[in-house]
């Protein structure tokens, strides 16, 4: 058996699990991320690991996306839903528009969501989400772009691309947005990965 996790850098690191190890762990009083770090390193961490595993989180809480359920265990429900929309909102960027150009002779706003679809996220994930799309509505609807481009289009669309396949709540939420949007001039292109 193995125990795999993703490092600082993105990178794997498989780390070989003895029978042994394993049934100590199993076996211990301890919390899911102490077992973690036992699992890891064949030592129960000290009190102070965690904190300083906190304190990285704190300081970096985009971090928190790679490893939402092991995260979660560091910090009371409140600090975790904070620090998660603070990493979620570093990563979408909901007041910037990603890219905008002129595609057919239509006004084109691309917005990337990289976010992998986790249940720990979800709903702050899609909270950001509609914030950020609102904003992109706001601006085809207050015309913020007529400067640069003009404003003769045949339509305004918004490409929203993830990188990772939306969530049922995810497809049911882009449901909603394409039937607020049908009566308008704007247009919502969804592009999911195969």
């Amino acid at each position: 058996m193995h125990f795999m996790t993703g490092g600082f850098q993105d990178r794997e690191v498989i780390y070989p699990i003895s029978k042994e190890l394993m049934e100590r762990a199993f076996e211990s009083p301890q919390d899911a991320y102490e077992v973690k770090i036992y699992l890891m390193t064949g030592h129960w961490p000290d009190k102070s690991q965690e904190e300083l595993d906190r304190n990285f989180l704190r300081q970096f809480p985009e971090q928190i996306l790679k490893n939402p359920t092991i995260s979660k265990t560091l910090f009371s429900e409140y600090e975790f839903t904070k620090l998660l929309k603070q990493a979620i909102e570093t990563v979408l960027q909901t007041s910037k528009i990603d890219s905008l150009g002129i595609v057919e002779e239509h006004l084109e706003l691309l917005l990337l969501d990289p976010i992998k679809w986790q249940e720990e996220t979800e709903i702050i994930h899609l909270q950001l989400l509609q914030e950020k799309l609102n904003n992109y509505i706001h601006f085809i609807e207050s015309k913020q772009y007529v400067e640069s481009y003009g404003d003769d289009f045949t339509e305004k669309v918004i490409n929203l691309t993830f990188q990772y396949a939306p969530s049922d709540n995810g497809l049911a939420f882009l449901v909603q947005v394409q039937k607020v949007l049908q009566p308008t001039d704007i247009r919502l292109k969804v592009v999911v990965p195969e």
